[in-house]
């Protein structure tokens, strides 16, 4: 038998829907001394790394501080701004006394590790890379830990917008009409609930391909039963529309008439870890509407081929 997933902390560095003038959605962020103390540790981190520190800590600290069993961190692209400096230097330097400082700071697993030696945790730590699905990934191998006896797990996601990406991107057109974000968003998801909200991850499933609506459908549908639901469960349905590919989700939107919609790439801009910041949402969502709203439901398609569902309960 499965156990229950409550969601006791959560925690987002995250924009606030309002573009800067190289017209991508940046994160607001924290001051950083207050939270990362080590002058040193702090300087030598990057955008992504502070934010992706910084962000896991502030869960851990509205999580009372209970013992983490299990470390699980998810990016798309990973520390963008430090492969970029190290290449660079490749080229600068003519491939000849390289620093190796950007290099080691760029890996994917940085943040997870940082995070590890900052709370001298020794526990399982491991980073998901599967683009438009990290996140996702990351809520699913939580749900295994959790179900295999672990007591507490911290969970999140990030990812960062460089300007170099955002050119490189438009120039292959795949973000026309699409604004890019950024942002940071970490969970403690535990098998016991310690929080007041009595919120709960039910369930998460991912698809990778072009269904057409009569499958998006047939997905959608079969996901729910697999929960004991059907449509009319649904008290708020959550979309990643992001203004380019919101046809996707014209026909599945039909499916819940009387739910609530709602959108979040407006709010976090469009990145390959963007659905955690509508995981972020639909908790907050929960947590303040009326007893009354019980199920949210999160659809995400990013570029139209990483498609996936996450299932809240109160």
């Amino acid at each position: 038998m499965k156990k229950r997933v409550y969601i006791n902390a959560t925690s987002a560095i995250s924009p606030n829907g309002v573009k800067g003038e190289d017209n991508i959605l940046h994160a607001i962020e924290p001051d950083y001394k207050d939270i990362i103390t080590n002058a040193n540790l702090r300087r030598r981190m990057s955008h992504i790394v502070k934010m992706g520190v910084a962000c896991g800590l502030l869960c851990l600290e509205k999580n009372g501080d209970r013992p983490i069993n299990a470390i699980i961190t998810a990016t798309g692209l990973g520390c963008l701004a430090d492969t970029e400096k190290f290449l660079n230097s490749i080229i600068e330097n003519e491939e000849r006394l390289l620093n190796p400082t950007a290099f080691t700071q760029s890996t994917f697993n940085v943040i997870g590790a940082q995070i590890a030696l900052l709370t001298n945790n020794h526990c399982y730590n491991n980073t998901f890379v599967h683009r438009g699905l990290s996140f996702e990934s990351a809520l699913i191998d939580t749900m295994m830990q959790i179900n295999e006896g672990d007591s507490n797990v911290l969970v999140g996601a990030i990812d960062e917008a460089t300007p170099t990406t955002y050119t490189i991107l438009k120039g292959l057109g795949l973000i026309e009409n699409i604004t890019m974000g950024e942002g940071a968003q970490f969970f403690v998801l535990s098998n016991e609930n310690s929080a007041t909200n009595n919120i709960s991850l039910k369930g998460v499933k991912t698809y990778s391909g072009k269904y057409n609506s009569a499958q998006q459908a047939e997905f959608i549908k079969n996901f729910l039963a697999d929960n004991s639901l059907n449509t009319n469960d649904i008290s708020c349905f959550i979309t990643g529309d992001n203004g380019m590919q919101d046809s996707i989700y014209t026909d599945v939107n039909k499916l819940f008439p009387s739910a609530t919609n709602k959108t979040f790439k407006d709010i976090c801009g469009e990145y390959p870890t963007a659905s955690s910041y509508g995981f972020y949402l639909a908790v907050d969502y929960l947590e303040n509407h009326p007893p009354d709203t019980q199920n949210v439901l999160i659809y995400n398609a990013y570029n139209n081929t990483n498609h996936s569902l996450i299932l809240l309960e109160k």
